[in-house]
């Protein structure tokens, strides 16, 4: 198993270029990134709504039909370390999130790698960092 994790965070690292290891996360970032695993570890449902991008948020709560649990729990799937399929989980069963890498992507927004843990298995997720203004927001899979 920690094998198939080297080898996909090698893959990650070969596969984008743009990250740089040297790079400093602003404390800012540090902070809200801390804030956002908290409210996971919690499972804080209306703290995590609120560390969403607000176009985001809007645009998934339209398409969700107001949906506020359905957006949550689509915001944790992933890949399996194991087998590498493609795994949705519900939210209220994440028993640890811990930041597995940082991606700065071309157009200045991170891509955060959370790995993510169940009592039935483990995943690799990522969210896509947004920042307007001086606030950060995540944003998910769409649609």
């Amino acid at each position: 198993m920690k094998l198939l994790f080297l080898f996909q965070l090698c893959f990650l690292l070969i596969a984008n270029p743009s990250y740089s290891q040297d790079e400093k996360i602003p404390e800012s970032q540090q902070k809200y990134i801390r804030k956002f695993t908290n409210a996971v570890s919690k499972r804080s449902e209306k703290e995590i709504f609120k560390l969403l991008d607000k176009k985001y948020r809007k645009e998934q709560l339209k398409f969700l039909s107001g949906n506020r649990t359905q957006l949550i729990n689509e915001l944790f799937g992933g890949s399996d370390l194991e087998t590498n399929d493609y795994r949705n989980i519900k939210f209220s069963h994440i028993l640890k999130i811990e930041v597995a890498e940082v991606i700065r992507e071309k157009n200045g927004m991170y891509k955060y790698i959370f790995r993510i843990k169940t009592s039935d298995f483990e995943i690799f997720t990522s969210l896509l960092l947004n920042k307007k203004g001086k606030k950060y927001g995540f944003t998910g899979p769409v649609g």
